[in-house]
């Protein structure tokens, strides 16, 4: 791994391709070997990721707005660490959200699977 260092502000929002829904996306940081991805993502007013899981653990820290999921809303400054294998219901947002997203890396034989 070498050191990176990224001014966000003058990087443009992306089409979210890794999961689905309504969002934008950063890629701060993407490994191919294991899969860790550091990614900003941006949901729109009235946005939507659909249900979806997750091979490895994925973070969450709500950088402003807040988002809506299982009963449970989640506002600026909330973290949350969740576990491999998690099924994730419907993440949505009144107001907007923006959601730095952790994952962390994969052991090959768990993608074998």
């Amino acid at each position: 791994m070498t050191e990176l260092t990224l001014y966000t502000p003058e990087m443009p929002w992306e089409e979210l391709a890794f999961f689905p829904g309504n969002a934008e996306v950063k890629v701060l940081r993407s490994e191919p070997e294991g899969g860790a991805r550091t990614l900003l993502v941006q949901m729109p007013p009235g946005g939507e990721i659909e249900p979806h899981s997750h091979l490895g653990v994925v973070q969450h820290y709500v950088l402003d707005g807040e988002y809506d999921t299982l009963g449970e809303t989640f506002g600026a400054g909330t973290y949350r660490m969740l576990p491999k294998h998690a099924n994730l219901g419907s993440i949505t947002t009144q107001g907007g959200a923006t959601i730095l997203m952790i994952y962390d890396p994969v052991d090959d034989r768990a993608r074998a699977r």
